[in-house]
């Protein structure tokens, strides 16, 4: 292994040996060096970005949705926030997961058109990338069964309907879900839906995918009807029956596995959700749905502290830097807040640090709020409108940043640029970068519906 020390003191010696040549290399480089970064890099995004810290637009605008549904737009030195207020009794909310999966990702554009929301917001946290990529990372539970387990003892809003008007809960969660056994002894379920890693039991549902997308190094025992009607052991991928589950275990647990379980047994799973509110356990097992985020910014009107964030697994950069952000939050009389925090312009990275979303949260009226997934993702949709990017003026139809016009004709700049973005994959495949103002394909998303 060479020394970069010694390797730097070396290079140090062929300069000063022989300069004109160490110039002319130099010079080389850096032409190369530039010729990547003017392919690769946008330098219109740097002019817009700059341009965004002193845009002197400033606007403040609320307008009515529908009965109880009320928008507000804030402009300021180049960022724009967005806050749609809903009250209790003016519309069903429930989250949905992309492409109706365990895994997989979809725009949020789709996610609303398929099911025809009257407004959607992006949701939790998912892996990005890999064979599991779109699985939810964190709390999601859907028409009460449970998607994905909550992450850390993160912060999650719980949503359900009493007569007819909505209640959420905000607060952070863990789950101890159980495998009874025919012999009554109990074992441990370390998660869902997701990879399984070493001496882990997982639990896969019908709604993951066909298969388990284990490897062969593990014990998979099919469970239909609550009942054992098969046991493979070293075998991966097994099929996923649609009137039960797959226990899928490894190491040590595939052993214990295999010992206390036969075709022809009875099995059962037991869960227990905990939250750090003491004797909450039944209110929240009374959720059907529930979305995790996190961190958590507000609980009964104060604010989270910067230690509080890096408890459930935010580091500094995440929670004292600014990014775009999406989160939740709610009023003591039940009015639920949907807010995104991003830059005017599609493609410029502005957002708000999460003491100070906090503090906004807490100016707003509301007494509890949660983060949720942000950068990237970060997107607010109303009546078939991206409202997360502003608007530009209506005269000019290619400007305007509707679902409708996402597919419009390109300018010639944007089809070379697009060209030279995509990539040819095999057969006769293309990559086709999505279109900026869709923002990116999230794996669940809440969405909301008129009562009208």
């Amino acid at each position: 292994m060479f020394d970069i020390a010694y390797l730097g003191r070396r290079c140090f010696r062929l300069t000063k040996r022989y300069p004109r040549t160490s110039t002319i290399v130099s010079l080389l480089a850096v032409l190369c060096i530039g010729i990547w970064v003017g392919r690769e890099v946008q330098f219109s995004k740097i002019t817009d970005y700059f341009r965004s810290y002193t845009a002197p637009e400033r606007s403040d605008v609320t307008k009515s949705i529908e009965q109880g549904i009320v928008h507000r737009q804030i402009v300021n030195n180049g960022v724009l926030t967005n806050i749609l207020a809903i009250s209790p009794n003016a519309a069903d909310i429930r989250p949905y997961r992309a492409l109706s999966a365990g895994i997989g990702t979809e725009s949020l554009v789709s996610l609303a058109r398929r099911h025809k929301a009257l407004a959607a917001i992006n949701g939790g946290f998912f892996e990005m990338v890999g064979t599991f990529r779109g699985e939810s990372v964190g709390a999601l539970k859907i028409d009460g069964e449970w998607v994905s387990e909550p992450e850390q003892g993160r912060a999650v809003i719980g949503l359900r309907t009493v007569e007819g008007k909505i209640e959420a809960y905000i607060d952070r969660i863990a789950l101890r879900q159980k495998l009874v056994l025919q012999d009554g002894s109990t074992l441990p379920i370390d998660g869902m839906n997701r990879n399984r890693g070493r001496n882990e039991l997982v639990l896969y549902r019908p709604h993951f995918h066909v298969v388990t997308l284990t490897k062969p190094d593990g014990v998979e025992v099919v469970v239909r009807n609550g009942k054992v009607t098969g046991i493979f052991d070293k075998h991966g991928s097994s099929r996923i029956p649609s009137d039960g589950y797959i226990l899928s275990a490894s190491g040590k647990k595939s052993n214990i596995l295999l010992a206390h379980t036969a075709e022809g047994d009875a099995v059962e799973i037991r869960e227990t959700v905990i939250p750090e509110s003491v004797g909450d356990s039944n209110l929240w097992a009374s959720f059907g749905h529930i979305i995790g985020g996190g961190p958590l910014l507000l609980q009964d009107g104060i604010a989270s502290s910067t230690q509080a964030y890096e408890r459930e697994g935010f580091d500094q950069a995440f929670h004292s830097f600014w990014h775009p952000r999406t989160a939740v939050g709610k009023k003591a009389d039940g009015t639920l807040f949907f807010v995104t925090v991003t830059a005017t312009a599609a493609g410029v990275r502005r957002g708000v640090m999460l003491p100070r979303l906090a503090e906004l949260f807490l100016e707003w009226g509301a007494t509890d709020a949660l983060n949720l997934d942000g950068g990237n993702s970060s997107m607010l949709i109303i009546r078939d409108e991206i409202v997360s990017v502003k608007q530009k003026d209506s005269t000019n139809p290619k400007s305007k940043n509707t679902l409708k016009s996402v597919h419009g004709d390109k300018t010639p700049m944007e089809k070379t640029t697009s060209q030279r973005k995509t990539k040819p994959a095999r057969g006769n495949r293309r990559i086709r970068p999505m279109p900026q103002q869709q923002g990116r394909a999230i794996s669940d998303a809440i969405l909301i519906f008129s009562k009208l």
